[in-house]
């Protein structure tokens, strides 16, 4: 018994020293408002599509998920997972370079369809595609610019290429000035990667593709566009009924662009109610990934239920998205409305599903969100640290399945936020 003692006591001595000194200030901030705040770690007993009850009994309107169709409570999609699940078991076993369930190869080539681009290639998640996909594009002699802006993941994997001897140079966020001196300086390198976001991830802004597609085929660069947030949403042949456009097939489609020098990537989990990340390719460059994107080699491809639901999903997006983005549509245009009547700031120009409600006084975050939750809606802090100061937000999303009574619920929400940021000599 004592020597288990001691041996316990060793081991917690041994992970403080790992969590203890990991701990800079910044990154204690963060811990801090973690465990004060009631909008992190909720843990939920029940979900039925928007509307969530936590583990105390208190029901949430759900402004925080990103599945913008809402097709994850589809009985369509639901009864699609289940029998994948009966044809093919839990997971299936195999990393994607041995072995295949014919259900993905059916996927990719729904996708590449519904995209119009050659082919695609799936992976298990964004995360991995962009970890296994950017290093194996540009190997130890490649170039990869980046936009400041794009996700952390984009960041991580362009770290693991130049750990192996790519470069890597950064520019300011849509500054294509910078990008194209850039591109000029560094012409002589046969790879080149430009890496960016597609629709912005807190504010909805949608990446200047059109020009990012001339620089690239001046330069002769590739462009990789992370678009996990604009897939489903954001489609071809946008107008006055259809804002996002038709179909939800993405940026590309929706400014009327090509795939010659574009790498599309998207993915399942923000508008298909499912698991999964493609990238738009070639077959030369799906032939590829398969063999030099560690993920296909060294990972597991996720349960096939993914695919058996992805593909029930696009059945429904065929027969009705454009109902569904068009009512995603009108509640934000809602909101956006609600909250510019009271008086606050946000961050929304195109209408997309994301709204960023600023918080000038970023020290009353987290009271502000104890107002929130206690008045029934759970959505996503952007605090200090993790936006810089001044940018402190309430990030929004809004999906097909919420209701204009949880949207009158969000504003209610605000507007007692609002009585108390007045109440504390805060600005809107």
């Amino acid at each position: 018994m004592e020597e288990r003692s001691t041996a316990s006591q060793v081991r917690e001595s041994v992970e403080d020293i790992f969590v203890g000194n990991n701990f800079s200030e910044r990154r204690r901030l963060m811990a801090e408002i973690f465990r004060d705040s009631p909008m992190f770690d909720v843990e939920l007993k029940r979900v039925r599509e928007r509307r969530l009850e936590d583990k105390n009994g208190h029901w949430l309107a759900d402004f925080a998920t990103q599945d913008y169709l809402g097709f994850d409570f589809e009985p369509e999609v639901i009864e699609a997972a289940v029998q994948g699940t009966r044809d093919f078991g839990t997971v299936v076993a195999w990393c994607r370079m041995v072995a295949t369930v014919d259900l993905f190869n059916k996927c990719e080539e729904e996708i590449a369809k519904l995209l119009g681009s050659e082919s695609v290639s799936i992976f298990a998640s964004t995360t991995l595609l962009n970890h296994g996909v950017i290093p194996a594009l540009v190997g130890n002699d490649g170039i990869i610019f980046l936009d400041k802006s794009a996700h952390a993941t984009m960041y991580e994997a362009a770290k693991m290429a130049r750990d192996s001897g790519a470069k890597l140079v950064s520019f300011p966020s849509n500054d294509l000035e910078v990008l194209e001196k850039l591109l000029e300086e560094h012409k002589d390198i046969p790879k080149k990667l430009i890496t960016v976001d597609g629709v912005n991830s807190m504010t909805g802004a949608y990446t200047n593709l059109p020009a990012l597609d001339k620089l690239a085929k001046k330069y002769r660069a590739l462009i990789f566009c992370d678009d996990a947030h604009g897939f489903g949403v954001v489609g071809e042949k946008p107008d006055r009924e259809n804002p996002y456009g038709h179909k939800g097939n993405g940026l590309v489609k929706y400014f009327g662009l090509g795939y010659e020098n574009i790498l599309y990537v998207g993915c399942f989990s923000k508008s298909y109610g499912s698991f999964g990340a493609f990238v738009s390719c070639s077959k030369k460059l799906r032939e590829f990934l398969l063999s030099q994107a560690t993920p296909h080699d060294l990972g597991g491809m996720g349960p096939a239920s993914a695919m058996s639901a992805v593909l029930a999903g696009l059945k429904i997006n065929e027969r009705e998205g454009d109902e569904r983005r068009k009512k995603a549509y009108r509640l934000t245009q809602k909101a956006i409305k609600g909250f510019e009547a009271m008086g606050f700031r946000s961050h929304n120009s195109t209408g997309f599903p994301i709204v960023s409600v600023r918080l000038s006084a970023g020290e009353l975050m987290v009271e502000a969100s104890k107002i929130i939750y206690d008045n029934h809606i759970l959505l996503t802090l952007a605090p200090y640290p993790s936006v810089k100061r001044g940018d402190e937000a309430f990030r929004i999303t809004f999906t097909a399945t919420n209701t204009d009574e949880e949207v009158d619920q969000l504003l209610l929400a605000f507007s007692k936020v609002k009585d108390f940021l007045l109440a504390n000599g805060a600005e809107l």
